[in-house]
Order: structure tokens, then sequence, then C-alpha cells
């Protein structure tokens, strides 16, 4: 069975616990069909528990027009105080699919981004650089409003790839003036996620090596765009950075989204060679993610150590990874109640846990969104 065949019939599980691993297994993954963005935007109207992970969790997806036919129809709806997570979604629509349903979400939409999208449908070359460039400079200086000014930035990027507008020999120009530099510039960064939408693949060696620069706006995109190729390559190229303090994180993620057997040996091998507890929980997060039973044997020798490093919440994902692939373990129950004591309060103290627990507000979850607002996981940013 492939890794969506599994995860497939655990899509919408009653329980909590398995439901937030399989939003982070999928998060990063690039190739979840939309029927499946779909079914959980139906599921987080229909549970108001569910609904900030589920909004958070499918933000990179593809959202077709059902999709946005659910939030329209549900966001009026919503408390007021969850509200903006379910809007944040709508400024992930494709444009074309935006202009189309004008009028039933330019009310989510600035009127500034409405001209953006008439631009990038009917806009000259000349035009679309203009803006393109006006963006970055927009970028450079954005402070709080960064994040708004990117989303636009990547979509005059895709413009530009879908209409022929850049060639390689131009990010080429690029890259080799960014990797000059000690940062990346917006310009650099951008011509990072190209390099995912064109698909070439003979920047791989190249873009690994940035896994060593400690700038997490490039990491981040870096790591969707090695994630896109789905590329045993990839894997072999990044293998290396599996043992280095500061690239496992992001090479574990990337490493854990591409979906092959050769992939799971990788992590299985740098597992029985990593020495320190903070990388072993990491790769058996990944190993996990991965949804294979080759890897119980790394998981099953994990498991019997005296103590975690709290970098990842062990118990809820072992405890998932069994449950999704319908595995026994003794020690099940017990990892599901470790897991329920650290994620969730209780409603009656005291009492046996409760069939509908609720969330912390105050807890940040490994994966979840940094607090400071970066837009990054937490891992990945202040909790590192």
């Amino acid at each position: 069975m492939t890794f969506l065949e599994k995860i497939k019939p655990h899509l919408i599980s009653d329980d909590i616990l398995i439901q937030d691993v399989v939003l982070h297994a999928l998060h990063d993954y690039p190739h979840v069909p939309e029927e499946w963005t779909n079914e959980l935007l139906k599921e987080a109207f229909r549970n108001k528990e569910k609904q900030s992970s589920i909004f958070i969790y499918v933000e990179n997806q593809t959202f077709n027009e059902e999709a946005v036919k659910i939030l329209m129809e549900n966001i009026p709806l919503m408390e007021p105080s969850k509200r903006h997570l379910a809007v944040r979604l709508v400024h992930h629509i494709k444009p074309e699919i935006a202009l189309k349903y004008k009028e039933q979400v330019q009310e989510y939409i600035p009127k500034s981004t409405w001209s953006l999208y008439d631009l990038l449908i009917h806009g000259t070359e000349e035009e679309v650089y203009s803006e393109y460039g006006q963006i970055l400079n927009d970028l450079e200086r954005a402070g709080s409003e960064q994040r708004d000014f990117y989303i636009k930035a990547k979509n005059l990027a895709a413009c530009l790839v879908k209409k022929g507008w850049v060639t390689e020999n131009e990010i080429d120009l690029v890259l080799e003036e960014e990797l000059k530099e000690q940062w990346f510039s917006f310009n650099g960064i951008l011509a990072v996620y190209m390099i995912g939408l064109l698909k070439l693949e003979r920047h791989i060696p190249l873009l690994v090596r940035l896994l060593d620069r400690d700038d997490d706006s490039l990491l981040e995109e870096l790591s969707a765009t090695l994630i896109s190729f789905q590329s045993d390559q990839v894997v072999r190229e990044v293998a290396p950075y599996l043992r280095k303090d500061n690239s496992i994180i992001y090479a574990a993620s990337i490493i854990e989204n591409i979906k092959t057997d050769y992939a799971v040996q990788v992590l299985r091998e740098a597992y029985r060679s990593a020495k320190e507890l903070d990388h072993q929980d990491i790769l058996i997060e990944a190993l996990c993610h991965q949804l294979s039973e080759e890897a119980l044997p790394e998981i099953n020798k994990h498991m019997k150590l005296d103590e975690s490093s709290g970098l990842v919440d062990i118990e809820q994902t072992v405890y998932s990874y069994f449950s999704i692939l319908g595995l026994e373990h003794r020690e099940l129950n017990f990892w599901r109640q470790v897991a329920l004591e650290r994620e969730l309060d209780f409603r009656q103290m005291g009492n046996d846990l409760p069939l509908a627990p609720v969330r912390t507000e105050n807890k940040v979850g490994r994966n979840d969104p940094c607090p400071c607002g970066s837009g990054k996981k937490y891992k990945k940013c202040c909790g590192k």
C-alpha cells in the first residue's frame, strides 16, 4: 500500500491524537488529493474541536472550486474569534478561481489584491516583471505585513514560470549573485521556489548545500522545493545533513516527506548511527510519518528508552503510527494516556479520560505555528 492508501481511512479520525498526526504527516506532502482537503474543511466546520488544527495544516494544499464554496458557506457562521484562521485560507485560493467567485470572496480579500489578480491573468510580461520588482522592494521593508507581500510575490513568481517568462539562465544568474552573500534576499528565495515549479533537477546538489545556511526563510522554501521533486536523488544528497546539529530538523522533514523505500532506509540508518537523544526523537518522528512497517525495529527500540528529549511528542506520534497501520503493542494504551495527559485539559479533573477532550489554549505543539508570528513551525523557529 502507498502512503496515501494507508492514511486515507484515518483522514477524518474521532481520535484527536491520530487526527493531529495525520494533519502533521500531510502538511508538507505535495500530493494530497484536492478532495481530501475538501473533506478536511467540512470536518473543521462540523467539529469545532478540530478547527484550529485543520485550518492551520491545510494551508499548503490546493483549494479547488468546491473548497471555495465550503469556505464561503461556513465562514459567516463561525465564531468571530476563530474566523481569521479560515479567512487566511481564502488568500491561498488561485487567482483564476478567486476572480470566478469574486462576488462571494471579495469581502475577505483586500481591494489591492484584486488588481494583482487581474495583472496575473491579463498582464504583459513587462507589467508582471515591474510589479514583481516592486513587491520584492516592499518585502525587504514590510515588517509585520511581510507574509502578505510574500504570498503576492509567490503568485507573481508562479505567473512568470507558468507563462514562460523566466529562463533557467536568469535563475542561474540570481543564484550566482545570492551565493556570494551571507543571507539570501527575497529574490534569491523566490528563485529557489521557481526551481521547484520548473522541476530543475540539475540544481538539487546546489540546493542541498544550502541546508548549512542559518536562514529560516530560505530553509522553509528550500525544503518545499526539494520535497516537490519526490526524488531519491534528493534523499541521497540530503542524507549527510541528518547527522548535523544545525540541519537535522530540516533534513529530516525533507526526507520524511519523500515517500520512497530508499527514504525509509536512509532514516533508519541515520537513527542507528545517531548518538544524541534529540536527533533520535526527530528521526523516529520522521520514520513514523513515513508509515512504513520496515521502521518497526527502530521504533520499538526507541520506545524502550527511559527518557525523551521533548523535541517531539513521541508517545502521540508512535501511538498514531501503530493505530494507523493496525499494529498491536502492549504499550499502546499507555502511550495514548501519556499523550492525552500532555496535550489535553480534562473536562472533569480526577475522573476517567473524557471522550471529547479540550485543547489547552496556551500550549504550543512542536509542529504548530510559532507564537512569535514568523509563520514557521515552532520546532523550526523559537523551539529549536
